[in-house]
């Protein structure tokens, strides 16, 4: 496998070039903060004005939300928010020098109680570590496997019912729309093409001071020193990065999927070296190896760590396997996929077993976005919580653009890319020539050998060894230069 790692131009989509060359040139609009703000406008919207660009590009569809609000549910969570419990972060969370702050999706089985893969290993190697996630506690896969692990769900509780008949300023809401109107402008896009991102911005700015408040009571009980902080780089969650940097955190994130230089929450341009604007960032990124570091334009620092539970889990994968075709989902195009999969299905007869797994953000709307590969019964739809473990009992990944396929080839999968404009952009020529259809797929099936879909490869500039002891001597080092602050 060889990769282009300089190249990093050539694998920029057109809707990432857009935004770079608009921070490099640096207009005064991306520096404005609205009232009540301490970072500027620009960063709480970027991230939706790349997904809104991209979609245009690649043909990426939103997944539809059908609310589950009621009084009554919305009455007993409020409740429950007030009431004492053992996983609220705010009230019973102590000092502890490293923070672990997540979304909490993350998860897999381990026994009879839940992992969170991408932050307990490195939380187990720690001496004074807490994990804190925003989603509740205990999830409906049981009870965390490390201990302390504590939720913000009771404060997003309090803060929902503090809000209520409550919203932003009216200025908040005019600067809002003509910042918006400004950025569009600048994108050669429609004045109204992101209203509906303003929309989102005034509810979600309603909430927001009291999530603030929040999240400060639990800082000041807790005075990290380190705060690692899931999905930190998408700059939506700049104001509480900002408010951690406030408190004194040095605030890392770890790497949680594919990054790449066409990824608008990793790539920036000049203007981000504002303090106003890098206040919104984490300070260093922690990645799962170079490739990924070197595929990036982050003015955080970067480190090389590695992925704990990919090592762990590639080191049980079974000499055989049966001859499983694994294809696997990133939203794009969902009709093409739909009809590429249920032809696959066909061509490929009985000779392969044919498995589609959904995107995480798709698992709910699955049959909705894909009607014809969930109506074939020849084709299994993939819900297991561990990837890894489908591909362990897959002999062969198929798929457009998705942090899957590098993770394939660690598990010793046979990876066939399927053309597409979004996947030149975020795999390029990385695993070979790409197939343009279910006739290119199946003339591929029939070349392979079969020792290309048993042999593991976990090449180290993609999934660096040792991450456990990598993180721990990180993590000494950076409480040794935090002590000396």
């Amino acid at each position: 496998m060889s990769f282009d790692v300089q190249g990093l131009d050539g694998r920029t989509s057109a809707a990432m070039r857009a935004i770079l060359d608009l921070e490099d040139d640096a207009p005064d609009e991306l520096l404005e903060v609205l009232p009540g703000g301490t970072v500027p406008f620009w960063a709480q919207v970027r991230i939706q004005i790349s997904w809104a660009l991209s979609a245009e590009e690649n043909g990426s569809v939103e997944v539809a939300r059908v609310s589950t609000w009621n009084r009554w549910s919305e009455a007993k969570r409020v409740a429950r928010g007030y009431l004492p419990s053992r996983w609220d972060a705010v009230r019973r969370a102590r000092h502890h020098e490293l923070c672990f702050y997540v979304a909490g999706g993350t998860l897999v089985r381990d026994g009879a109680r839940v992992r969170n893969w991408l932050v307990d290993d490195f939380a187990d190697a720690s001496e004074d570590g807490i994990v804190v996630q925003l989603r509740p506690l205990p999830s409906s896969m049981g009870r965390p496997m490390f201990r302390p692990t504590m939720s913000m769900e009771a404060s997003v509780a309090r803060s929902r019912w503090r809000a209520r008949g409550k919203g932003p300023a009216p200025e908040f809401t005019r600067s809002a729309d003509r910042l918006l109107a400004a950025f569009a402008r600048r994108l050669n896009q429609p004045p109204e093409a992101f209203a509906a991102i303003g929309k989102r911005a005034v509810v979600n700015e309603a909430l927001r001071p009291f999530l603030l408040e929040e999240l400060q009571r639990m800082l000041e009980r807790m005075k990290p020193k380190i705060v690692v902080y899931d999905n930190g780089s998408y700059t939506y969650n700049g104001e509480s990065i900002g408010l951690m940097k406030d408190h004194g955190a040095y605030v890392v994130e770890p790497q949680h999927g594919w990054i790449g230089p066409s990824h608008a929450a990793y790539n920036y341009g000049r203007i981000f070296a504002d303090p106003s604007l890098r206040r919104a960032l984490p300070d260093e990124l922690l990645t799962f190896g170079s490739y990924w570091s070197n595929s990036i334009r982050h003015p955080g620092k970067t480190t090389v760590i590695g992925k704990p539970h990919l090592e762990r889990q590639a080191a049980s994968v079974p000499s055989m396997r049966p001859r499983q075709l694994l294809v696997v989902s990133s939203r794009t195009e969902p009709q093409r996929t739909d009809a590429f999969v249920v032809g696959l299905r066909a061509a490929v007869g009985s000779e392969w077993s044919v498995v589609f797994r959904p995107h995480p953000g798709e698992l709910a709307e699955t049959e909705e976005r894909y009607p014809l590969l969930a109506a074939d019964a020849g084709v299994l739809i993939d819900r297991a919580p561990d990837v890894y473990e489908s591909l362990k009992q897959s002999a062969v990944v198929i798929g457009e653009a998705s942090t899957v396929l590098f993770e394939a080839r660690a598990f010793g999968c046979c990876v066939i890319a399927r053309d597409s404009s979004f996947a030149e952009n975020v795999i390029g020529d990385v695993f070979g020539d790409r197939v343009r259809d279910v006739a290119e797929t199946v003339r591929r099936l029939e070349r392979l050998r079969g020792d290309e879909t048993v042999a593991a490869s976990a090449d180290p500039t993609i999934w660096a060894p040792g991450s456990v002891d990598s993180f721990s001597n990180w993590l000494s080092q950076r409480l040794g230069v935090e002590a000396l602050r």
